[in-house]
């Protein structure tokens, strides 16, 4: 009789956390006011993706994955990528380290950003760590480089408006 009691309040959990809450290809679906969420993922990689299928983000915390990099902020020579927050071609965030100092890296991504047509919006040098900014129209380039350790860890955040 006490096993029976205990099933069966496990099972009413279940059903209670599972409310609005359905199994997709080994997702969640999420069901909100203007449609719904897909959430799959495992460890190291993890998808969201609107039910219309123009909105997905994806996060890595183990490379690249699926990011495709514009030519104005492609991922750094010999960078070791640490993590990625993707939206489907829109935009990205990723973090790397590198050996390269912070100058060089800047300067990289300075040399890129005009090359494509992007005006410096921003140059900040706090000693250990230094930071660019530039944009045109709806595409835009933010570099931030610190020191750390014997290299560098860096956060390059773009966006095409997209």
């Amino acid at each position: 009789m006490r096993l029976g009691v205990i099933a069966l309040c496990l099972g009413a959990g279940l059903l209670v956390a599972g409310c609005g809450k359905s199994d997709n290809s080994g997702g969640v679906t999420i069901a909100g006011k203007g449609g719904n969420v897909t959430v799959s993922g495992n460890g190291a990689h993890m998808t969201m993706k609107s039910d219309d299928g123009k909105t997905t983000v994806e996060v890595n915390s183990n490379g690249i994955a699926n990011v495709a990099m514009p030519d104005f902020a492609p991922l750094y020579p010999g960078a070791t990528v640490q993590s990625t927050v993707s939206s489907a071609g829109k935009g990205a965030m990723v973090v790397f380290n590198t050996a390269a100092a912070p100058a060089d890296i800047i300067a990289f991504y300075k040399q890129k950003s005009a090359a494509a047509g992007l005006a410096e919006t921003l140059n900040a040098n706090e000693g250990a760590a230094m930071m660019f900014v530039a944009g045109k129209d709806k595409k835009t380039v933010q570099v931030v480089a610190s020191k750390s350790g014997s290299g560098t860890q860096v956060q390059l955040i773009w966006a095409t408006g997209g």
